[in-house]
C-alpha cells in the first residue's frame, strides 16, 4: 500500500519567503523613518531647552548669549548646524560654562532649516567661508528679551515641514509638538 506524502513544494516555500522578506523590509523602513524623526525631535527639544537656559544665564550673568544657525560641509555633505556664543569684550566667543549644553549641533543631511526673524526670511551663510567670527542671528539679551523668530525643519527631498519652533520677544518657545487640534500653537 502506498502512502501519499504531503508537504510544501519548493515554489510555495519560495513565495512565502519572498512575502516575509517584503514585510521585513517595509517594517524596517518604517522603523528607520520613525528613528530619524525621533532623533530630530530630540535634537530640537534639546535646542529649545538650551535656548531657555541661555536666556536665564544671560539674565543671571548680565552677558548676552547668542545662537548662530548656518550651513557647512561635513563629510562632503551640505548640512545645517547651530553654534552657541557669548558676548565678551572681544566680541562673540564660545561660552565658558556648561560646554556640553552649549556644544555645536549638526542636523541630518536630509534636513533643510529655515529661519525667520521678525517675519523676514533669513539667508544662511557657510561659516567656513566667513573670515571673521559670526554674529549670532538669535540673541538672548541680559534684559530677558530676545529677537522674535521662527525656525522650520524641512525634509530636503519633499519640502515637507517636519518641525517648527517659534518664540516671542520674551523667549517663550512654542513648537510643532505643541500644536492643538486645529494646527495652531498652544499658548
Amino acid at each position: 500500500m502506498r502512502t501519499k506524502l504531503s508537504g510544501f513544494s519548493l515554489i510555495e516555500i519560495l513565495v512565502v519567503l519572498f512575502v516575509i522578506s517584503i514585510m521585513v523590509k517595509l517594517v524596517s523602513v518604517n522603523i528607520s523613518t520613525d528613528q530619524f524623526r525621533d532623533t530630530l525631535e530630540t535634537e530640537i527639544k534639546h535646542l529649545t531647552r538650551v535656548a531657555s537656559f541661555a536666556l536665564d544665564e544671560a539674565q543671571l550673568s548680565g552677558r548676552d548669549y547668542g545662537l548662530f544657525v548656518g550651513r557647512t560641509s561635513k563629510e562632503n555633505e551640505d548640512v545645517f548646524y547651530y553654534r552657541w556664543s557669548r558676548l565678551s569684550k572681544n566680541g562673540w566667543v564660545k561660552p565658558k560654562i556648561d560646554a556640553d549644553a552649549f556644544a555645536d549641533g549638526f542636523f541630518d543631511a536630509r534636513i533643510r532649516v529655515e529661519l525667520e526673524l521678525d517675519d523676514s526670511p533669513f539667508s544662511f551663510v557657510d561659516i567656513e567661508r566667513l573670515k571673521t567670527p559670526s554674529t549670532p542671528q538669535i540673541i538672548f539679551y541680559s534684559s530677558g528679551e530676545t529677537n522674535p523668530g521662527r525656525l522650520l525643519w524641512r525634509l530636503g527631498e519633499t519640502g515637507e515641514i517636519l518641525y517648527e519652533i517659534e518664540w516671542n520677544i520674551f523667549g517663550k518657545f512654542s513648537s510643532s509638538y505643541d500644536l492643538d487640534d486645529t494646527g495652531k500653537f498652544k499658548r
